[in-house]
């Protein structure tokens, strides 16, 4: 009898701890409002910060029960982050949306994306899709050369060496995913090569962190004239600031916004439906409201966009920037930093 009141006892402690341990799981899973691992992903990207958080609340509304937090930072720390965390083995990011085509076939080449046939790829200009599938163009971004709305307006990049905006000069650094891009397909042109940026530094010429530090520096006056993103001139603009831009009679540069899935994602269905989601007709509307051309062809461009079908194009050589990465960054830093 002794024993058995014994087991009896036992058994309602056993009881009471697992009911605790329900009670606490419970608790928990009301901290987490119910998200489970599946349901959360981690994007990695360099996009603007409000463009990236109104994608988020977009997202979680279309999508119930899913999250996603944002890591963000400038195209060089992103690659950077992955890369140690490739090496320890502890990547933490989902999806990857980035600058360039040149940082997303470098997260290729580290084995860190995984192919993924979006339920929107036939939406999707074909030219804008890798071709082994590992990436999407997500918006179209272009460097324009801006100017002060206070100073004579440019007409040309190589305005950028006129003693008139002398000491009034700048671009974003190439840790800038877009303004490597920009440097790299004038340094590979035979009408501008290294020689135009030299010049432009003798000019006073000064790198600064990233474009939206040079837009502003651009509103402010401190800057006349630089290259930088036309849809963040576009909604400077719009807000009243004394910024435009000008499609420099040489060309502007364009860059695709690339967006992938990374491999071995702990969440992969709900990494894949937030990249289905980007490129999804309701994700580019997002995108032509904030002045960015869309990636498909049945949205219809902002206003204040103009088409690319009418506007010069400057080449740019994805193999070369590809081929000559480190080439590119060091010549940049070797002209700017002394």
């Amino acid at each position: 009898m002794k024993l058995n009141k014994f087991i009896i006892a036992l058994l309602l402690l056993m009881i009471t701890i697992l009911a605790a341990c329900g009670s606490s799981e419970d608790s928990a899973a009301e901290g987490n409002e119910g998200v489970t691992e599946e349901e959360k992903i981690t994007v990695y990207t360099s996009v603007p910060q409000d463009l990236v958080d109104e994608f988020k609340a977009a997202f979680e509304e279309a999508h119930p029960g899913k999250t996603v937090d944002v890591f963000r930072a400038a195209s060089g720390e992103l690659l950077a982050k992955l890369q140690a965390e490739h090496d320890a083995d502890s990547v933490q990011a989902d999806v990857v949306w980035v600058a360039d085509f040149q940082s997303a076939e470098a997260l290729k080449e580290l084995g860190l994306l995984e192919q993924y046939e979006s339920t929107e790829k036939d939406a999707v200009n074909s030219n804008l899709i890798d071709p082994e599938g590992y990436y999407y163009g997500s918006r179209i971004i272009n460097m324009v050369l801006a100017y002060n709305t206070n100073v004579e307006a440019p007409a040309s990049w190589n305005d950028l060496h006129n003693p008139a905006y002398e000491g009034k000069v700048g671009l974003p650094s190439v840790s800038s995913g877009t303004s490597f891009s920009f440097v790299g397909s004038l340094a590979a042109d035979d009408n501008f090569g290294w020689e135009f940026f030299e010049k432009m530094r003798e000019n006073g010429g000064k790198q600064y962190s990233n474009n939206q530090d040079v837009a502003e520096r651009v509103v402010t006056g401190e800057l006349a004239i630089a290259p930088v993103l036309d849809y963040m001139v576009t909604g400077m603009k719009l807000q009243g600031s004394p910024i435009d831009y000008v499609i420099p009679e040489e060309g502007l540069v364009m860059v695709a916004s690339p967006i992938a899935l990374v491999a071995d994602s702990a969440a992969p269905e709900t990494a894949k439906s937030f990249i289905d989601f980007t490129l999804s007709k309701d994700g580019q509307e997002i995108m032509s409201s904030q002045n960015v051309v869309s990636v498909r062809e049945d949205v219809e461009a902002s206003e204040n966009v103009p088409s690319i079908g009418d506007v010069k194009i400057l080449e740019t050589d994805l193999d070369y920037l590809d081929a000559h990465n480190e080439e590119i960054t060091a010549k940049f830093e070797e002209i700017f930093t002394n």
